[in-house]
């Protein structure tokens, strides 16, 4: 089982004697934490979300030892959970005491669920807190040994999670790879001394390294240590993977769902994440789209269209649709003649033209472009895909996404591939998103597979 590496542990309690135990464990294993008091000039600004939190041990009564009414005990608890958890705080599991469990169960769920529904646990596990500490707040006998199996049962509670204790174990891989990459590019940075003249002598190295000593001369500041930074990515990235890849899960188990309760509609939203970024970028750089909005363009992008599209599939739905509804010959023929216009003039309502960057990043990073490399295209409504000729090399579609509460896919055509200065020739253009890594180097891929077939020369007796 996990428990947090990266510090993402919280403890909320306003006695601090009664947390300091739970902090020596954790200290002890190497669990960096948080610890709140509950008072407000010590928690974090409500809008900071600089650091999510994945365990939270909380004492459901942040005012005294007495018993109080719930609404007491409420009107405590949720502006401080507000400070301490960020509504984009998730996942995360909530593990509480009080003196009363069994009555105030319903209460700590009833108030994720009514007042801090945008910031709502997972999971949840209770404790009595008369199993640690007495009335006077000394710890009981078996105070030890509660503990011990306080750490049993979080650890118990993770295992009927499997999706998150494999998500807690791929977030400490990160970490400890993190760790390692440092490690092994300034190992041999040991003497106190000079410590500082070798560290910056390398990280000066590894961004020169990385965009070329021609680009790097004439870098500011920022972009230099931006160029240092990626060539760190590119260990950590190697070390991440071999490390994975070489770990042992043991007592592993399949990740089991039920197909009933899942929304299957989440995939397009993860598939955004997946394949998309929300940065509005400058049109120069690799993997940005931008929608050109200059009616002037129509003409090219209509002919762009007329070349994506699969007539023969558009035509036997037409004809398909028109025999089901009892229609004569003379009339179906009518009908099926008029299809692709009908389908052209269909897409064209919610069509987006875009203009997908396939320009080389190191190209992008190190300035050494002086023009950038476009393809043109346009966003289709994922249920019109199957109209779209899928077997053409010089057609590339996408997997489709969400964006903008609708499902697209990106549509490219590369004989419409061309280069340009930028986008100051070029009136009408609004970004739209920037496309990840893989999705860039799929198109690039298939780009370059499109203009350099060479075939191979051979005889034969036939």
């Amino acid at each position: 089982m996990n428990l947090p590496l990266n510090g993402r542990i919280a403890i909320i309690d306003d006695k601090i004697e009664q947390a300091i135990p739970l902090m020596n464990v954790l200290s002890q294993k190497r669990y960096p934490y948080s610890y709140y008091s509950g008072e407000v000039q010590f928690l974090p600004d409500q809008n900071d979300i600089s650091n999510d939190i994945r365990i939270l041990f909380l004492d459901i009564n942040l005012i005294d030892d007495q018993v109080r009414e719930e609404k007491v005990l409420r009107g405590r608890l949720i502006p401080v959970l507000k400070r301490v958890i960020s509504p984009s705080n998730y996942p995360y599991v909530v593990v509480y005491w009080s003196r009363t469990e069994n009555e105030l169960k319903k209460m700590v769920e009833d108030m994720f669920d009514q007042n801090l529904s945008d910031r709502k646990p997972i999971a949840y596990l209770s404790q009595n807190k008369l199993d640690f500490f007495n009335l006077d707040g000394s710890k009981t006998d078996e105070f030890d040994e509660k503990l011990t199996t306080l750490f049993s049962e979080i650890f118990e509670l993770l295992g009927k999670l499997p999706s998150y204790n494999y998500l807690l174990n791929w977030e400490n891989h990160v970490h400890c790879a993190t760790d390692k990459t440092l490690q092994e590019i300034f190992k041999s940075c040991h003497t106190p001394e000079s410590w500082s003249d070798n560290a910056g002598f390398l990280i000066d190295k590894l961004g020169l390294s990385y965009t070329g000593k021609n680009s790097y001369k004439n870098f500011s500041a920022e972009q230099k240590i931006k160029s240092s930074f990626q060539a760190f990515n590119n260990l950590f990235y190697d070390t991440l993977e071999y490390t994975i890849n070489n770990f042992n899960y043991p007592n592993a188990v399949e990740v089991v769902y039920d197909n009933k309760l899942v929304d299957k509609e989440n995939i397009y939203s993860v598939n955004k994440k997946i394949l998309l970024s929300d940065d509005i970028t400058y049109m120069a750089y690799s993997g940005a789209v931008t929608e050109d909005i200059n009616t002037r363009s129509d003409n090219v992008f209509n002919e762009l269209l007329n070349n994506t599209l699969n007539r023969t599939n558009i035509e036997s739905a037409a004809k398909e649709n028109a025999q089901a509804s009892g229609k004569e010959e003379d009339e179906i023929e009518k009908i099926v003649k008029k299809s692709v216009q009908d389908m052209r003039k269909e897409i064209r309502k919610s069509w987006k033209k875009i203009y997908f960057v396939v320009t080389p990043l190191c190209d992008y990073v190190q300035g050494k472009y002086y023009n950038i490399r476009v393809v043109k295209g346009f966003l289709l409504k994922g249920d019109l895909l199957k109209y779209i000729d899928q077997r053409s090399e010089a057609i590339f579609i996408s997997p489709r996404f969400k964006y903008n509460n609708e499902v697209y896919a990106i549509v490219l055509h590369f004989r419409y591939f061309f280069t340009s200065l930028g986008p100051e020739g070029f009136k009408g253009l609004s970004p739209l998103f920037r496309v990840r890594h893989e999705l860039l180097s799929e198109v690039q891929s298939k780009l370059a597979r499109h203009v350099n077939r060479q075939g191979v020369l051979f005889i034969d007796e036939d």
